[in-house]
């Protein structure tokens, strides 16, 4: 056709016609596929002759909407595409009157089939040369800019499918080998290694697979007959090369056509591509660059070419900032870019970028085209951790300006950025979702971000209500699972802004629920804020929740285990009375049962026919914290079980399938319990149907084994659990159950003789006296005097549950507390000594308070043992005293701190080192009198760190750690040992100690052991010479105050505020500065009342003749302390103020009109009501006869102008004004400079701004 006559055009375009009227969209088909077929193989024609073009135009002039459609990608053909710069197919449809948009709808299906086929081509395809692949891109670009959004979001679902990263991930070095060898070689010849008897290493190695592409390279081409065998293997690698080089190529056609429908998507409208970026990027992002090095490799350039072409779409971002953003995210993702982009180091480009974001973010926020783009470079960041993280070695303990750390500063960079945009939560095409996962990564990964991420997921949350979708909340759902509770209660806190009211039920949020009842405030915390929201979005219990619920137990977080465990209790106790309750509960222990099943794992590797071991299978880890959980969960559920059959069912778990005899110690334990307590439970109703499969347990032939050892004791455990519930007349059993658990004392294992102490002691109520004293006799001669220490031991556990059953009458019946009194001052035998210790510290735990007259008497001889010449006996006393410490009450430790504070003054060493014992024991106290303690005990126990006796000082070491071992805070237990460092050398570790505090963020509450190891380290801070030294002191304290306890800060104020009182009168401005933040905080954490006299006292300085340091740190920490206090007391104390700013003494003015200096900014807008009362002083200020007011007059008025130069500017200028006209003429003269100050804030420029501009003004003039 092209150089054709238009009359032979002509002529056969009218028989095209006279043939289309019976069919003319087949027609067109056939005619289309044929004229593409013409176009391929004739060569461009001269522009003189007629061309495709025209052929085309004129076979289509007069076509309908079904012709038009059918000839779309003929119309595409890059020898037919385009018509005077506009698309020929488009031209067509101008001419034809028919509208794109109403042809798109009409045979979208059609359209979009046509661009899929064509580009469904083999992946060796060159795309650059191929005209199905060309054509198929314009059409794609044409249906973009003619069915708009809805084409766009059609094409591009297609193309998300089409880019699997799961199977782009899975492809190996030999996959992309075996796919790129001709499909009739082989790539690995099996008979070559055969022959070579050369083993085959892990697929994917790269290095083999070079070796057998130089194998393939050298072998030689004379064939060779192959026998049967060979042959067999030949056939085998031809199937599996196959299947591998199948998978490649379905995995590069993908990546290759979603690529394409990318590009052609920015090719066709600017306008759609930016209004669908959210879309785009995650098929690039999400789909493509996540194939790793597989999509590098198969895609070549195609994913940068794609994002360059991306990043002209995203709107907003500044044009600087693009190619880095794009190359920045390629690197990050570990993809090649151009040379010229590798020169710069990655933390340098990530910190500039984010640098020159978070900048012009903070003035104008970018739109959601340029957010989307820039977002993943962003969750990169977060990914990678940050890069450049600063070497511990370059951290300089003395050097106050030592290089911050990069890593840290690009994650707070990305916090403040996604801050900026947060309110645009409502706007769908915001990457909502990506920014609620990369809030709850930053919060778990950086504990010094979760305050600015909180509050920025919040923002998001707020902003996304009512147009929040399943994938949001699925996030935040997901973010209950988070170890930190910090970040549960985030997203709990975030979920109330969400609609959760279609979803009968949330696993994650019940889970949440179990936290209530725990006595850990931020699991309460949690659990209060998910009642909430169960009981606002309307949810209900169902028997599927508690299987959903299940998975929970395996959280690498023991606080989720924790309240998983529980939840499922809940969950069955909130069933109850439902018809099918007994079917809930044999469901749940099946459950549950399956669960301990699939997570007891083999820690021996497998083996396979050959011996060999399988990969994969060595170096199991027991997750035994798992099963652990199941046995809490049977523990809660354990209770509410419904029949006799499901309790024995219980049993038979135990027992019979070896549970209470598996190889980990923590679970045995815990399963013991759940056992106990369903036999506590129901032992009063059951009790005949459980006796007889215990008996029956202990009566069977002994195996022999640890396990089956482990079983029989834990079966002697429940016999006597369940003992106590036989009746009167079964007085028989019930001795001999009492002679079992006496047996079975002499176990091993602590937690079966505690579980035999606490059987004993209500079956021996029901012991005769005689059968009673034979037991006790037994019990303490094991005590004192068996060989075993384990029978020592179980003697103490039997002794206790004997006592504890009969009451303190029993201790003066068996004279218990003398006997142990001579077996602990027996010098002769150390069992008697140690055996003595253990009764006590059994005694105490199992009796309470009720023992705790006997433990105070006890005291001088523990304190005497502390020092035993035998280690066994020392280590019961500290063991003892742990355990008294642990249950004494508030008067039992004024009772014993006394005596023991006053060992330290003892001339004698032992005597010392025995009070130290004591006092480090009190670390085990509960918080209340722990809390009471530690003021008084720590700071003895660092005095005698430089006590003379090396055996005295290391003790006081070792007592000092205990405390630390204590710490619930975790950011101050991963310092514990810095800490301790500083108090141990104060004079060279307290700036290294300093400064680590200062880079922590506190996130958890402060507990009182922790402040007992930090505030010493504080208040050596306060006194010291060097001012960064005292500045960071009180920095930290100000940072602590507000994340202590009141209560256990409160012993501390009188020595740590005259220290900050004296840090506030530093020369060094920044000291004085933070003091005074320090100070403020103080005040408002624990209130106005624990500083009775400090405003008095704050206010006497500026009355006083002080020097001006003195009075501008006592304005500066008055202005923190009414800040801190509360609007109420500023306006109270203004008056004064104000009067004393004419003051007949300069001192004074000069002192209150500095405290105006700190007033605004440290209120802030709060403070603009009081303009009207400030700013008369300040301008009679101007003309004060005294140059030092007259300074810190000007001083105010220009703070007053920065602070209020928008929001009161009707205020401000009156004043100004008025005062240009006043007599003296320092006050026009300071009216005007402040005048001139306001105006260029109002406008928006500083004076150095100003003054630069009219530099380049005259400049330009020659001026």
């Amino acid at each position: 056709m092209p150089g054709a006559t238009l009359e032979t055009v002509r002529a056969a375009i009218d028989a095209l016609a006279t043939m289309s009227r019976t069919d003319a969209t087949r027609l067109w088909r056939i005619v289309g596929e044929t004229l593409f077929t013409e176009m391929d193989r004739s060569a461009p024609v001269a522009p003189t002759l007629c061309t495709w073009a025209d052929v085309l135009h004129a076979a289509l002039t007069g076509a309908g909407a079904a012709e038009l459609a059918a000839a779309a990608l003929t119309c595409h053909h890059p020898q037919a595409l385009h018509v005077g710069g506009t698309s020929l197919w488009i031209s067509l449809m101008q001419r034809a009157g028919v509208d794109p948009a109403e042809l798109w709808h009409a045979h979208s299906y059609e359209l979009e089939q046509a661009v899929m086929q064509a580009l469904d081509t083999d992946a060796s395809t060159n795309t650059s040369t191929s005209t199905t692949w060309r054509a198929a891109e314009a059409l794609a670009a044409d249906l973009v800019l003619v069915g708009g959004n809805g084409a766009a979001q059609r094409l591009l679902d297609q193309a998300h499918t089409d880019i699997d990263p799961e199977a782009l991930r899975a492809i190996c070095a030999e996959d992309i080998a075996v796919w790129r060898t001709p499909a009739d070689q082989l790539f690995f010849d099996p008979v070559a290694a055969s022959a070579s008897d050369a083993r085959r290493p892990p697929k994917g190695d790269d290095a083999w697979v070079e070796e057998v592409q130089r194998a393939v390279a050298l072998r030689k081409n004379t064939p060779r007959k192959l026998s049967p065998a060979e042959q067999l293997l030949v056939t085998r690698r031809r199937e599996v090369e196959s299947a591998m080089r199948q998978r490649v190529e379905q995995a590069a056609r993908g990546l290759r056509r979603g690529l394409a429908i990318v590009r052609a998507a920015v090719a066709g409208s600017a306008s759609v591509a930016a209004a669908n970026m959210l879309t785009l990027m995650r098929v690039v992002v999400d789909r493509a660059v996540r194939g790793g090095s597989t999509s590098a490799t198969l895609a070549g350039d195609a994913i940068v070419d794609a994002l360059m072409e991306l990043v002209t779409c995203a709107d907003g971002l500044d044009p600087v900032l693009r190619a880095p953003v794009a190359m920045g995210l390629l690197r990050a993702r570990g993809f090649a870019v151009p040379a010229a982009w590798e020169q710069e180091p990655m933390a340098a480009l990530a910190s500039r970028v984010l640098y020159r974001l978070r900048a012009g973010c903070e003035r104008t926020p970018l739109a959601a085209a340029g957010f989307n783009f820039v977002l993943p470079l962003m969750q990169a960041t977060a990914d990678a951790g940050g890069w450049g993280g600063l070497a511990a070695s370059r951290v300089a303990a003395d050097d106050e300006y030592a290089p911050t750390d990069p890593a840290a500063e690009q994650l707070a960079l990305v916090v403040d950025i996604l801050g900026f945009h947060a309110h645009f939560g409502f706007d769908e095409a915001m990457p909502r979702r990506e920014m609620l996962q990369l809030l709850i990564q930053l919060m778990a990964m950086r504990p010094t971000l979760l305050a600015a991420s909180r509050a920025c997921l919040e923002q998001l949350a707020s902003e996304m209500e009512g147009s929040d979708g399943p994938a949001e909340r699925a996030v935040l759902d997901g973010g209950l699972a988070q170890a930190d509770s910090a970040v549960r209660g985030a997203c709990l806190a975030a979920l109330d802004f969400a609609d959760m009211t279609d979803a009968p039920f949330s696993a994650a949020v019940w889970v949440n629920m179990g936290g209530r009842g725990t006595e850990s405030v931020p699991l309460e915390e949690n659990g209060e804020l998910a009642a909430t929201l169960w009981e606002d979005n309307g949810m209900e219990v169902q028997p599927a929740l508690i299987t959903a619920v299940v998975p929970f137990l395996r959280s690498e977080a023991s606080e989720l285990r924790t309240c998983a465990a529980r939840a499922i209790g809940a969950a069955v106790e909130a069933l109850a009375g439902e018809p099918n309750y007994d079917q809930l509960i044999d469901t749940v222990l099946s459950e549950l049962k399956a669960a301990y099943a699939s997570w007891l794992v083999r820690l021996e590797p497998d083996y396979d026919e050959f011996g060999i071991v399988v990969p994969g299978t060595q170096h199991r880890t027991d997750i035994a914290y798992a099963r652990v959980a199941v046995a809490d969960a049977l523990y809660h559920v354990a209770p509410l079980l419904a029949t006799s059959a499901q309790a024995q069912a219980l049993v038979r778990f135990l027992v019979d399938d070896g549970v209470l005899g598996e190889r980990a110690e923590t679970v045995r334990a815990r399963m013991l319990d759940a056992g106990a307590r369903a036999v506590e439970s129901h032992g009063a109703a059951w009790a005949g149907e459980l006796m007889p499969l215990l008996e029956r347990e202990l009566a069977a032939r002994d195996r022999g084994t640890t396990a089956d050892d482990h079983v029989r004791e834990g079966v002697v455990v429940l016999l006597g659990r369940l003992a106590q519930h036989l009746p009167p007349s079964d007085d028989a059993r019930v001795e001999a159950a009492v002679d079992r658990l006496l047996a079975a004392l002499s176990t091993p294992s602590e937690s079966v003789q505690s579980a035999v102490g606490q059987c004993l002691a209500p079956l021996a109520r029901r012991l005769s006296d005689a059968k009673l004293a034979s037991a006790v006799e037994h019990v303490m001669s094991e005590t004192l005097s068996a060989e075993r220490y384990a029978a020592r031991r179980g003697g103490a556990y039997g002794l206790a549950g004997l006592i504890k059953g009969r009451g303190l009458a029993a201790l003066k019946r068996f004279s218990v507390v003398d006997r142990l009194r001579e077996a602990s001052e027996d010098r002769k035998d150390m069992r008697q000594r140690e055996g003595a210790l253990f009764a006590y510290e059994t005694l105490a735990a199992a009796m309470g308070r009720l023992f705790e007259p006997y433990v105070i008497q006890f005291v001088p001889t523990l304190l005497a043992l502390f020092g035993d010449p035998s280690a066994d006996v020392r280590d019961a006393a500290q063991e003892t005293a742990r355990v008294i410490m642990a249950g004494i009450s508030g008067h039992g430790v004024k009772l014993l701190l006394p005596a023991a504070l006053h060992g330290l003054d003892d001339s004698q060493w032992r005597t010392k080192k025995g009070s130290v014992e004591m006092l480090g024991a009190m670390a085990y106290c509960a918080p209340k009198q722990l809390s009471m303690a530690l003021p008084s005990v720590v700071p003895r126990i660092i005095e005698v760190l430089t006590d003379t006796h090396g055996q005295v000082a290391e003790t006081a070491r070792r007592a000092l750690l205990r405390f630390g071992e204590v710490i619930h805070n975790p950011e101050i237990q991963d310092v514990v040992p810095t800490l301790l460092a500083a108090l141990d050398d104060p004079a060279s570790k307290t700036d290294a100690a300093l400064r680590t505090l200062l880079f922590t963020a506190f996130v958890h509450y402060i507990d009182a052991p922790s402040l007992a190891l930090v505030v010493p380290i504080l208040q050596r801070g306060m006194r010291a010479r060097a001012a960064k030294t005292k500045r960071n002191a009180a920095q930290i304290m100000g940072s602590m105050a507000t994340l202590t306890d009141p209560a256990d800060l409160a012993p501390y104020l009188p020595s740590l505020v005259p220290l900050l009182r004296t840090v506030l009168v530093d020369p060094v401005p920044e000291a004085r500065a933070t003091a005074a933040k320090a100070l403020g905080s103080l005040v408002q954490r624990l209130r106005e009342e624990r500083f009775p006299t400090l405003v008095a006292d704050l206010v006497a300085v500026l009355k006083s003749d002080a020097s001006g340091v003195d009075r501008a740190g006592a304005a500066q920490g008055l202005s923190e302390v009414l800040s801190g206090i509360g609007l109420s007391r500023l306006e109270g104390l203004l008056p004064e103020i104000t009067a004393n700013c004419s003051s007949a003494r300069a001192p004074v003015r000069e002192g209150f009109m500095m405290l105006l200096i700190y007033l605004p900014t440290t209120f802030a807008e709060e403070f603009q009501p009081f303009l009207s009362h400030v700013l008369p002083s300040v301008l009679a200020g101007l003309a004060d006869e005294n140059e030092q007011v007259r300074a810190a007059a000007l001083r105010a008025g220009r703070i007053l102008v920065a602070s209020f130069a928008r929001s009161a500017v009707d205020q401000l200028l009156p004043e100004l004004l008025a005062s240009m006209h006043h007599e003296a003429w320092r006050i026009r003269h300071s009216s005007i400079e402040l005048l001139g100050e306001l105006i260029y804030r109002v406008a928006g420029l500083t004076g150095s701004q100003a003054e630069r501009e009219r530099e380049a003004l005259r400049a330009s003039f020659a001026v």
